[in-house]
């Protein structure tokens, strides 16, 4: 069992305190968007990726898909979370995984963040949210808090190190992500929702997905 010592659990407080007074994020409660769940279809969409090529999840039937709703390019925990996905992208591709990462940035922003590096996963910019509507993300402040306990910090700063240049985050501050495992027929195989930023699929639950 995990204590923490008074003096820590008054910073925590304090920084608690601090993050409901920034802009976007103290915002009022919303109703909980319906969810999906394992087992059901996935819900399809059309869209556009950073190149202004067409992207749906009816075209990628025969193919199994690993679904990302990050945050925003800016996110520092989203970055450590794609640099750690790029290090199995030929595992990926081995094993006929397609990548698509949904960002609430702006198609200029996303191009940007990916200049001068490789992508081999579609990435897809989402700014009116349509598609984090759609698969029923949350923007909770309170799990966005919730990150503080669980090495959101030190993810931050990891990820932070990462950056080949200086992002703006142009999302929610209060949004939070969600993954998704499709198997080759369009049926979700896996639904995990975060319950705090950085709070992902473990890389052992996508490759047994995969065997």
């Amino acid at each position: 069992m995990i204590t923490l010592s008074a003096a820590r659990c008054q910073r925590l407080f304090v920084i608690a305190l601090l993050l409901l007074t920034l802009p976007g994020l103290a915002t009022p409660p919303t109703a909980t968007p319906t969810r999906v769940q394992a087992r059901q279809s996935a819900r399809n969409f059309s869209t556009v990726d950073t190149n202004g090529q067409p992207v749906s999840l009816a075209s990628l039937k025969g193919h199994r898909v690993l679904l990302l709703f990050m945050r925003n390019v800016g996110c520092p925990v989203c970055n450590r979370r794609m640099y750690e996905l790029l290090e199995q992208a030929n595992y990926f591709q081995a094993h006929n995984l397609t990548v698509v990462a949904v960002y609430e940035s702006t198609p200029e922003h996303l191009r940007e963040y990916l200049t001068g590096q490789p992508m081999p996963f579609v990435m897809v910019p989402n700014p009116d949210q349509s598609l984090y509507q759609l698969y029923g993300l949350e923007i909770s402040a309170s799990k966005v808090l919730n990150s503080l306990f669980h090495g959101g910090l030190s993810k931050a700063r990891e990820g932070k190190k990462l950056f080949t240049q200086p992002m703006k985050q142009d999302g929610n501050k209060n949004r939070i992500g969600a993954e998704f495992l499709i198997d080759e027929q369009g049926t979700v195989a896996v639904a995990h929702y975060g319950r705090y930023i950085g709070d992902e699929l473990p890389l052992a639950s996508i490759k047994n997905f995969l065997r």
